[in-house]
Protein backbone atom coordinates (compact mmCIF):
# COMPACT_ATOMS: atom_id res chain seq x y z
CA UNK A 1 0.00 0.00 0.00
CA UNK A 2 1.22 3.75 -0.60
CA UNK A 3 1.97 5.85 2.51
CA UNK A 4 -0.27 8.78 0.92
CA UNK A 5 -3.26 6.79 1.27
CA UNK A 6 -3.09 6.13 4.90
CA UNK A 7 -2.66 9.44 6.52
CA UNK A 8 -3.17 8.11 9.94
CA UNK A 9 -0.59 5.56 10.27
CA UNK A 10 2.67 7.05 10.94
CA UNK A 11 5.79 5.25 9.05
CA UNK A 12 7.66 5.19 12.74
CA UNK A 13 5.16 2.56 13.73
CA UNK A 14 5.47 0.54 10.68
CA UNK A 15 7.92 -1.58 11.94
CA UNK A 16 5.68 -2.02 15.39
CA UNK A 17 2.63 -3.35 12.91
CA UNK A 18 4.35 -5.70 10.88
CA UNK A 19 6.09 -7.09 14.24
CA UNK A 20 2.50 -7.81 15.90
CA UNK A 21 0.75 -8.84 12.09
CA UNK A 22 3.64 -11.39 12.36
CA UNK A 23 3.18 -12.79 15.87
CA UNK A 24 -0.69 -13.01 14.76
CA UNK A 25 0.60 -15.09 11.67
CA UNK A 26 2.35 -17.26 13.89
CA UNK A 27 0.35 -18.16 16.72
CA UNK A 28 -2.72 -18.87 13.82
CA UNK A 29 -0.32 -21.42 11.97
CA UNK A 30 0.75 -23.13 15.68
CA UNK A 31 -2.92 -23.68 16.62
CA UNK A 32 -3.65 -25.01 13.21
CA UNK A 33 -0.34 -27.18 13.37
CA UNK A 34 -1.68 -28.40 16.78
CA UNK A 35 -5.46 -28.99 15.68
CA UNK A 36 -4.47 -31.02 12.86
CA UNK A 37 -2.15 -33.51 14.84
CA UNK A 38 -4.73 -33.84 17.83
CA UNK A 39 -7.22 -34.96 15.06
CA UNK A 40 -4.66 -37.27 13.52
CA UNK A 41 -3.87 -38.80 16.67
CA UNK A 42 -7.84 -39.38 17.17
CA UNK A 43 -8.30 -40.30 13.86
CA UNK A 44 -5.26 -43.32 14.01
CA UNK A 45 -6.84 -46.43 15.06
CA UNK A 46 -5.77 -48.39 18.07
CA UNK A 47 -3.10 -50.79 17.90
CA UNK A 48 -3.31 -54.48 18.57
CA UNK A 49 -1.16 -55.62 21.33
CA UNK A 50 0.73 -58.87 19.90
CA UNK A 51 -0.42 -62.06 19.96
CA UNK A 52 0.93 -65.18 21.14
CA UNK A 53 0.21 -69.07 20.97
CA UNK A 54 -0.94 -71.51 18.78
CA UNK A 55 -4.21 -69.35 17.44
CA UNK A 56 -1.98 -66.59 16.52
CA UNK A 57 0.50 -68.92 15.06
CA UNK A 58 -2.62 -70.52 13.11
CA UNK A 59 -4.57 -67.20 12.04
CA UNK A 60 -2.04 -63.97 12.55
CA UNK A 61 -2.31 -61.14 14.60
CA UNK A 62 -5.98 -59.88 13.99
CA UNK A 63 -9.44 -61.56 13.19
CA UNK A 64 -12.24 -58.86 12.28
CA UNK A 65 -16.03 -59.27 12.97
CA UNK A 66 -19.00 -57.19 12.35
CA UNK A 67 -20.29 -54.38 14.93
CA UNK A 68 -23.55 -52.54 14.05
CA UNK A 69 -23.42 -48.76 14.05
CA UNK A 70 -27.38 -48.54 12.82
CA UNK A 71 -30.08 -50.78 12.02
CA UNK A 72 -28.61 -50.38 8.44
CA UNK A 73 -24.87 -49.93 8.76
CA UNK A 74 -21.87 -52.12 10.10
CA UNK A 75 -18.26 -51.91 10.40
CA UNK A 76 -15.35 -54.14 10.92
CA UNK A 77 -13.69 -54.40 14.40
CA UNK A 78 -10.63 -55.35 14.63
CA UNK A 79 -9.86 -57.85 17.50
CA UNK A 80 -6.76 -60.05 18.72
CA UNK A 81 -6.47 -63.13 17.75
CA UNK A 82 -5.43 -65.09 20.80
CA UNK A 83 -7.75 -62.18 23.39
CA UNK A 84 -10.70 -62.80 21.25
CA UNK A 85 -10.31 -66.52 21.06
CA UNK A 86 -8.96 -67.35 24.12
CA UNK A 87 -12.81 -68.32 25.87
CA UNK A 88 -13.86 -70.90 23.30
CA UNK A 89 -13.38 -74.48 23.78
CA UNK A 90 -13.46 -75.51 20.00
CA UNK A 91 -12.80 -73.30 17.27
CA UNK A 92 -14.13 -73.93 13.72
CA UNK A 93 -12.27 -72.66 10.76
CA UNK A 94 -14.95 -72.31 7.70
CA UNK A 95 -14.32 -71.66 4.16
CA UNK A 96 -16.97 -70.69 2.42
CA UNK A 97 -18.14 -68.03 -0.20
CA UNK A 98 -20.95 -66.20 -1.39
CA UNK A 99 -20.72 -67.56 -4.98
CA UNK A 100 -20.92 -71.08 -3.78
CA UNK A 101 -24.27 -73.10 -3.78
CA UNK A 102 -23.74 -75.06 -1.17
CA UNK A 103 -21.92 -72.52 1.06
CA UNK A 104 -25.49 -70.59 0.91
CA UNK A 105 -27.42 -73.29 1.98
CA UNK A 106 -24.94 -74.32 4.91
CA UNK A 107 -24.23 -71.51 6.46
CA UNK A 108 -27.82 -70.32 7.95
CA UNK A 109 -27.72 -74.39 9.03
CA UNK A 110 -24.36 -73.52 10.52
CA UNK A 111 -25.90 -70.35 12.33
CA UNK A 112 -28.55 -72.19 13.75
CA UNK A 113 -25.86 -74.78 15.02
CA UNK A 114 -23.26 -72.10 16.38
CA UNK A 115 -25.99 -70.33 18.52
CA UNK A 116 -27.88 -73.06 19.80
CA UNK A 117 -24.17 -74.85 21.23
CA UNK A 118 -23.14 -71.22 22.81
CA UNK A 119 -26.67 -70.81 24.31
CA UNK A 120 -26.12 -74.24 25.64
CA UNK A 121 -22.93 -73.64 26.92
CA UNK A 122 -24.01 -70.32 28.72
CA UNK A 123 -26.05 -71.77 30.75
CA UNK A 124 -23.00 -73.84 32.19
CA UNK A 125 -20.38 -71.32 32.06
CA UNK A 126 -21.19 -67.29 31.01
CA UNK A 127 -17.70 -66.85 30.49
CA UNK A 128 -16.70 -69.57 27.66
CA UNK A 129 -18.20 -70.36 24.43
CA UNK A 130 -18.56 -74.21 23.41
CA UNK A 131 -17.48 -73.39 19.29
CA UNK A 132 -16.31 -69.95 18.05
CA UNK A 133 -15.83 -69.70 13.92
CA UNK A 134 -13.31 -67.93 12.11
CA UNK A 135 -14.09 -67.47 8.51
CA UNK A 136 -11.73 -67.87 5.90
CA UNK A 137 -13.11 -66.11 2.97
CA UNK A 138 -13.18 -67.92 -0.92
CA UNK A 139 -15.11 -64.31 -2.21
CA UNK A 140 -13.96 -62.64 -5.30
CA UNK A 141 -13.94 -59.19 -3.75
CA UNK A 142 -14.72 -56.84 -1.48
CA UNK A 143 -18.09 -56.32 -1.53
CA UNK A 144 -19.05 -59.63 -1.95
CA UNK A 145 -16.89 -60.35 1.63
CA UNK A 146 -19.03 -57.63 3.68
CA UNK A 147 -22.32 -59.16 2.11
CA UNK A 148 -21.82 -62.46 2.75
CA UNK A 149 -20.26 -61.98 6.40
CA UNK A 150 -23.34 -59.63 7.25
CA UNK A 151 -24.87 -63.35 7.53
CA UNK A 152 -22.94 -64.61 9.73
CA UNK A 153 -22.56 -63.88 13.21
CA UNK A 154 -18.64 -65.01 13.99
CA UNK A 155 -15.19 -63.95 13.38
CA UNK A 156 -13.13 -63.89 10.18
CA UNK A 157 -9.77 -63.43 8.84
CA UNK A 158 -9.18 -60.16 7.45
CA UNK A 159 -10.34 -60.35 3.90
CA UNK A 160 -6.70 -59.66 2.30
CA UNK A 161 -5.25 -62.50 4.46
CA UNK A 162 -8.17 -64.92 3.16
CA UNK A 163 -6.78 -64.23 -0.72
CA UNK A 164 -3.34 -64.18 0.29
CA UNK A 165 -0.43 -66.65 1.45
CA UNK A 166 -2.55 -67.16 5.10
CA UNK A 167 -5.63 -68.16 3.71
CA UNK A 168 -3.65 -70.42 0.92
CA UNK A 169 -1.80 -71.83 3.83
CA UNK A 170 -4.85 -72.74 5.89
CA UNK A 171 -6.25 -74.23 2.88
CA UNK A 172 -3.06 -76.67 2.30
CA UNK A 173 -2.89 -77.05 6.23
CA UNK A 174 -5.93 -78.68 5.81
CA UNK A 175 -6.02 -79.98 2.52
CA UNK A 176 -9.35 -78.39 1.91
CA UNK A 177 -10.42 -79.74 -1.78
CA UNK A 178 -14.04 -78.14 -2.05
CA UNK A 179 -16.28 -75.67 -0.30
CA UNK A 180 -18.08 -75.61 2.04
CA UNK A 181 -15.62 -76.88 4.79
CA UNK A 182 -15.07 -77.18 8.21
CA UNK A 183 -12.67 -77.90 10.49
CA UNK A 184 -13.05 -78.03 13.96
CA UNK A 185 -9.55 -77.59 16.14
CA UNK A 186 -8.82 -77.57 19.71
CA UNK A 187 -8.99 -73.80 21.18
CA UNK A 188 -6.42 -74.34 23.70
CA UNK A 189 -3.94 -75.93 21.43
CA UNK A 190 -4.71 -76.06 17.74
CA UNK A 191 -5.09 -79.72 16.94
CA UNK A 192 -7.37 -80.88 14.34
CA UNK A 193 -10.55 -82.92 16.11
CA UNK A 194 -12.39 -83.27 12.91
CA UNK A 195 -11.86 -81.99 9.22
CA UNK A 196 -15.87 -83.14 8.55
CA UNK A 197 -17.68 -80.54 10.61
CA UNK A 198 -19.76 -79.70 7.47
CA UNK A 199 -20.81 -83.38 7.59
CA UNK A 200 -21.42 -84.06 11.07
CA UNK A 201 -23.50 -81.17 12.13
CA UNK A 202 -26.35 -81.95 9.78
CA UNK A 203 -26.54 -85.50 10.90
CA UNK A 204 -26.29 -84.03 14.90
CA UNK A 205 -28.43 -81.07 14.70
CA UNK A 206 -28.53 -80.98 18.28
CA UNK A 207 -24.48 -81.45 19.17
CA UNK A 208 -24.64 -84.43 21.11
CA UNK A 209 -21.55 -85.65 20.39
CA UNK A 210 -20.28 -82.11 19.63
CA UNK A 211 -17.30 -81.72 19.04
CA UNK A 212 -16.95 -85.44 17.71
CA UNK A 213 -13.35 -86.14 19.05
CA UNK A 214 -12.43 -89.44 17.72
CA UNK A 215 -11.92 -92.08 21.20
CA UNK A 216 -8.40 -92.51 20.29
CA UNK A 217 -8.25 -88.29 20.95
CA UNK A 218 -10.82 -88.46 23.78
CA UNK A 219 -8.22 -91.32 25.35
CA UNK A 220 -4.87 -88.93 24.46
CA UNK A 221 -6.61 -85.91 25.87
CA UNK A 222 -6.98 -88.27 29.26
CA UNK A 223 -4.01 -89.49 29.89
CA UNK A 224 -1.32 -87.52 27.85
CA UNK A 225 -0.56 -84.05 29.38
CA UNK A 226 -1.17 -80.88 27.20
CA UNK A 227 2.71 -80.23 27.11
CA UNK A 228 3.63 -83.15 25.89
CA UNK A 229 0.80 -83.31 23.39
CA UNK A 230 1.75 -80.44 21.85
CA UNK A 231 5.18 -81.55 21.74
CA UNK A 232 4.37 -84.37 19.80
CA UNK A 233 2.38 -82.32 17.26
CA UNK A 234 5.09 -80.01 17.09
CA UNK A 235 7.40 -82.99 16.02
CA UNK A 236 5.31 -84.58 13.84
CA UNK A 237 4.29 -80.90 11.86
CA UNK A 238 8.05 -80.88 11.32
CA UNK A 239 8.38 -84.22 10.12
CA UNK A 240 5.92 -83.66 7.53
CA UNK A 241 6.98 -80.39 6.29
CA UNK A 242 10.84 -82.51 6.07
CA UNK A 243 8.65 -84.96 3.77
CA UNK A 244 6.63 -82.55 2.09
CA UNK A 245 10.37 -81.16 0.88
CA UNK A 246 11.82 -83.86 -0.82
CA UNK A 247 8.70 -83.94 -2.94
CA UNK A 248 8.51 -80.46 -3.55
CA UNK A 249 5.70 -79.18 -1.91
CA UNK A 250 5.01 -76.34 0.54
CA UNK A 251 5.03 -76.93 3.67
CA UNK A 252 2.03 -76.66 6.39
Amino acid sequence: FRLDQWPQIKPTSLPIMFINVLIALLLCLAHTTLGQTAEAQQEEPPTVPVQTGPMADLFGQELHALQLISETQAELVAFGTSDVLQHADVVGIYFSADWCGPCRQFTPELVTFYQKINEKKKRKDKDRKALEIVWVSRCKDWESFGQYFATMPWLALPFEDSLGPLGESLSNKYSVKSIPTLVLVDGKTGDVITKEGRTKIPNDKGGVGFPWRSPVSNLARNVVPGPIRRMIGAIKKKFINILRGMVGMKPI
